[in-house]
């Protein structure tokens, strides 16, 4: 059955999807200090849980996934196209407004390490990293959920700028990048996810995740192949 499901990959791989950079967003997922930092609240708590399990996304972070994000950040505002960057940060100081899933995983972070490992927006772990900071008209927008379209007006913000794709990476493929993939899909976007500007806690989730996207919500490239394309296509 692997060999069939490849075969149908193969299939959607051969038909051209149109990218017109003009309509595009791009999307920055979660790139903030406590999720992708060796200090950071995340790797500290799963550290004390399992020690090394983080190394492998800790580093692919740092060496592929931000210099590539930086690439595509430097295209998008060469043409003054739309940039988008998503906080998975609490609204209140009490962290109330987090979901339960959030909310548990706080509790086991306060009995593990003393401290809950999702935060309130004023704290600074929530802050995008440096290397990818905001500049003049990219947003900044707050979520409380693992996707990034539920607990925002992202879709209105989208459709008010007239986007018709969006381009999203960041972390974790898995988790927060393939949620918000899905959602987008679903509103009717069109939808590509840049693999080697994601990253997972391992290689084995992350191709797992890309798989099942590429299967029916998202267009799987790197970050040569669509910047080739959207190069190609602003000239048009």
């Amino acid at each position: 059955m692997e060999n069939k499901i490849e075969q149908y990959l193969k299939m959607r791989r051969r038909m051209k999807p149109s990218l017109d950079p003009r309509t595009c967003a791009h999307l920055v997922i979660d790139m903030q200090e406590y999720q992708v930092r060796e200090n950071g609240s995340i790797a500290r708590l799963l550290e004390n849980a399992v020690p090394g399990m983080l190394q492998y996304f800790l580093k692919r972070v740092k060496d592929i996934v931000i210099p590539n994000i930086i690439l595509l950040l430097n295209f998008f505002r060469a043409y003054e196209l739309p940039i988008y960057f998503a906080k998975l940060a609490s609204m209140r100081s009490d962290r109330k407004d987090y979901s339960k899933n959030y909310k548990d995983f706080n509790k086991l972070a306060v009995n593990l390490i003393g401290e809950p490992i999702f935060p309130e927006k004023q704290n600074p772990s929530a802050s995008i990293i440096p290397e990818l900071a905001p500049k003049d008209n990219d947003v900044v927008f707050i979520k409380t959920t693992s996707g990034s379209f539920a607990s925002t007006d992202l879709d209105h913000q989208l459709r008010n700028l007239g986007v018709k794709t969006v381009i999203i990476v960041g972390v974790v493929t898995n988790f927060c990048v393939e949620t918000t993939a899905r959602d987008a899909s679903d509103r009717g976007f069109q939808v590509f996810v840049v693999e080697d500007a994601c990253a997972a806690w391992t290689p084995s989730l992350h191709e797992a995740s890309l798989k099942v996207l590429e299967l029916r919500y998202a267009k799987i490239f790197n970050t040569g192949k669509i910047l080739k394309q959207l190069k190609r296509n602003i000239l048009k």
